[in-house]
């Protein structure tokens, strides 16, 4: 994040304590409006915290789930939308939670409420498919598993998955597929996982090989182990090599290795509700070891413990890792 970003954002959440603590009063208020009122940037960084926050009064998955239900097939298109719209603002939440699901079209986000699994904020998930293989949901997943006579099927709607794909017992055996919002992938007796990420999908291929087919037209492109590409609609990236740790996750763990402060924080972030920042005076700082993720508010003590960095908590839900005040003399 820029310099002058990350000092908007900061402010905006510092006014967003100001304006609900006991002693706030007119004057600040006043203060407050100019503030929002001066600027574009101003209002798109209070937005933000107003998402945010808004995590805490989240409504969950199964009420919201029923209520879009509820709109039924006979209600017309524009109510439907007017439902789905309701919902995104009351679901919001942090990292690749609400904001990944805003980016992505209403469609995949009400599939994503449908879907027959699911883990939330945090968790991680293995599943014993029925032809063997093997799959791990990362925090915040969503997708469906559909297989047919002729078909196995996997349709990521959000999140990151990891499949350790088995022989189709089957014949003639059956196609093993992920299906994202940007394409499909065939696995060809494999290690790999899928992340959709905003506007591509990310691929990495840890054993074998996969087929890699983009919505919408494209080169299809085999993708060999130790490579990882995105790929959108109509296009495929050039390879480049996987980061052998990038899965550690299926293991509970975060495994960085000389891995940058802020990239970090971008990883960790995505098992927390709220925020998690990087002051940019540190986010260059080097990482390496590995992490249980069990609790990362431990992750985060550790950091403070071993780099010269400080926590600064400014709401429950608004930490930033910035860098150490200097030791009075």
């Amino acid at each position: 994040m820029p310099p002058a970003d990350y000092a908007i954002l900061q402010e905006a959440a510092e006014w967003f304590a100001v304006l609900r603590g006991d002693d706030a009063g007119p004057a600040d208020q006043q203060a407050w409006e100019r503030w929002h009122a001066s600027s574009p940037a101003h209002r798109a960084a209070w937005r933000r915290v107003e998402a945010v926050s808004a995590e805490f009064r989240q409504v969950p998955a199964e009420p919201a789930r029923q209520a879009l239900d509820a709109a039924g097939p006979r209600q017309s298109d524009a109510a439907r939308r007017s439902l789905v719209k309701g919902l995104l603002a009351l679901c919001l939440t942090a990292g690749t939670g609400g904001a990944a699901l805003l980016r992505r079209d209403t469609r995949s986000w009400v599939a994503s409420l449908h879907a027959g699994e699911r883990t939330p904020v945090g968790t991680i998930r293995q599943l014993a498919l029925a032809d063997g293989s093997q799959l791990w949901l990362n925090t915040a997943t969503a997708l469906d598993i559909d297989y047919s006579d002729t078909l196995r099927r996997i349709a990521l709607h959000g999140g990151e998955i990891y499949l350790a794909s088995a022989r189709d017992s089957r014949q003639p055996a059956r196609p093993l597929v992920v299906d994202t919002v940007h394409g499909r992938l065939r696995a060809l007796g494999t290690r790999f996982s899928v992340q959709p990420q905003g506007d591509a999908t990310l691929l990495a291929v840890y054993e074998g090989s996969v087929e890699v087919a983009p919505r919408d037209g494209g080169v299809q492109r085999i993708v060999p182990a130790g490579q990882q590409v995105r790929f959108g609609d109509g296009f495929i990236g050039e390879p480049y090599a996987a980061d052998p740790n990038g899965a550690a996750w299926i293991e509970y763990r975060l495994q960085p290795e000389q891995m940058r402060l802020d990239d970090f924080l971008a990883q960790l972030s995505r098992y927390r509700r709220g925020h998690l920042g990087c002051a940019p005076e540190v986010a260059h700082l080097r990482l390496v070891g590995s992490y249980p993720l069990a609790d990362t508010d431990r992750i985060l003590a550790a950091l403070e413990a071993t780099l010269p960095v400080r926590i600064h908590r400014l709401h429950d839900w608004w930490v930033t890792v910035e860098a150490q005040l200097p030791q009075s003399k």
